[in-house]
């Protein structure tokens, strides 16, 4: 069979930098657990064009929810021209029934156990409506990637690498553990070793959700990845800060750079999500010495929690600049579906969209509590813009002159993002004003005292004046 495997862009106007791209192996792994007799083809849309002319008997998308909408019509366009169509991915995996309406087959949760099985069924044309495995994927099984399949997409010269999946974590915000689990399982030393090698890459980006998230496997990879002599970065959560022993191994291992989950600088928030240091202090010791361990701190910050009031912006602008950081996200709360804050707030009437192209952690969809979702837009525009404004870029370098062409490099090219930029507010969100919470709404129910009763009298129908006078 001819097998297209096809990873869709957001919006095919507006593709993201590969600069800032984050890369993806998924498509390749699948790709190496098809038999080999089959012809495979992967296409990555935000470095490359699709052409819709091709003739595949089997088309494989797997979808984020911002590109979903995108997903759906290429599979739509496969379909109508005969190709049996697969869709997977996390937005899949929460919303089937959304995605069968447009394939004829989903892939629910990991797709490694169940990608053999979808194959043969597509072959012999037994190809079933749904396909979920009986139990999380067995890492230790896992084939290495067909990188040989997206040569010359380089990501910003990063490979990405995989140690581990699940995240013991239940954010509100988040349907990670929802999809993996919530045990962290790993793939064996050996195996991530080995994959290092095979890749024949100096630069890599460990794509974990959390790559301290079991300490003790942490601490043995890091001394096996050390010998090797690469560098790479990655995410982690702010408990490594606390772990001087973790820090340096990383560090040795050839750790540069961690991308950080601060997600908020309120103490209310912080109580609220049970984060792991007590104070805005506490914080603020954690990023020092995660950066005197001489790994670059960026930080991910989330606005548009409930406690989050116009003040926020000016706290977190504060916040990072006292403590010098060497860059940051500044993303929109978002409200993925298959997470709490998507039940929440389409319970509370509060989402302003349901347009998928605009889920994508950088655009108001939701009614804020505690502004109007103008005034989240523009805060968020107007923070990320000062953050990456010459005079901050100015004042942070000093601060990290162990590499000050890549830090210049890096905040001029997130200078050159946040400039263009559009005000991150989907349709709806000017109609908006301030949220008012169901308890002091007026009440507008039809009760006794408030409602005109016919009443029957000698000279016909008149109003009874119950309440209405």
């Amino acid at each position: 069979m001819r097998i297209l495997l096809v990873s869709p862009c957001q919006d095919i106007a507006r593709r993201t930098p590969a600069a800032i791209q984050i890369p993806e192996i998924a498509l390749q792994v699948l790709a190496a657990l098809t038999p080999e007799r089959h012809d495979v083809r992967i296409v990555l849309e935000e470095f490359e064009d699709l052409d819709f002319s091709a003739e595949p008997d089997l088309v494989g998308l797997s979808l984020m929810t911002a590109n979903a909408p995108r997903g759906y019509l290429i599979s739509d366009h496969f379909r109508k021209k005969g190709a049996k169509v697969v869709i997977g991915g996390i937005h899949a995996s929460v919303l089937p029934g959304e995605a069968q309406q447009h394939a004829h087959a989903v892939v629910v949760g990991e797709g490694e156990p169940v990608w053999p099985e979808v194959v043969a069924d597509a072959e012999t044309g037994r190809l079933k409506p749904l396909y979920k495995a009986d139990a999380p994927a067995d890492l230790a099984q896992v084939p290495h990637p067909r990188r040989d399949l997206v040569r010359g997409k380089r990501f910003m010269n990063l490979n990405p690498l995989m140690t581990t999946r699940g995240c013991p974590y239940n954010c509100e915000f988040c349907s990670v553990s929802n999809v993996y689990g919530r045990k962290i399982r790993n793939f064996p030393l050996d195996w991530v070793v080995e994959d290092v090698k095979l890749s024949g890459r100096k630069y890599h980006l460990i794509l974990d959700d959390n790559v301290v998230g079991r300490p003790d496997y942490a601490l043995e990879l890091f001394k096996a990845l050390k010998p090797l002599k690469i560098k790479w970065v990655g995410q982690s959560s702010m408990s490594l800060a606390s772990r001087e022993d973790l820090l340096r191994a990383a560090h040795d291992s050839g750790c540069r750079g961690l991308f950080f989950g601060l997600e908020t600088v309120s103490e209310e928030s912080m109580q609220r999500m049970k984060k792991c240091f007590r104070d805005l202090q506490d914080l603020t010791d954690a990023v020092r010495r995660v950066q005197a361990a001489g790994i670059r701190f960026h930080a991910s910050v989330v606005f548009g929690f409930d406690t989050d009031g116009p003040a926020i912006f000016d706290d977190t602008l504060d916040f990072l600049m006292k403590c010098r950081v060497h860059s940051a996200t500044f993303n929109i709360l978002t409200p993925y579906p298959g997470t709490a804050v998507y039940g929440n707030l389409k319970r509370e009437g509060r989402l302003l969209t349901e347009d998928w192209q605009h889920y994508d952690h950088s655009t108001v969809v939701f009614q804020p509590a505690r502004m109007t979702p103008r005034e989240l837009a523009e805060g968020q525009h107007r923070v990320r813009r000062a953050f990456y404004g010459l005079r901050s870029i100015a004042k942070r370098l000093p601060h990290h002159m162990r590499s000050p062409v890549f830090f210049t490099a890096m905040n001029l090219a997130g200078r050159f993002a946040a400039r263009r930029a559009h005000l991150p507010l989907a349709p709806g969100g000017e109609a908006r004003g301030a949220f008012v919470p169901p308890e002091q709404q007026p009440d507008h129910r039809l009760t006794a005292d408030r409602v005109a009763v016919p009443s029957v009298t000698a000279g016909g129908i008149r109003s009874a004046a119950t309440g209405l006078q």
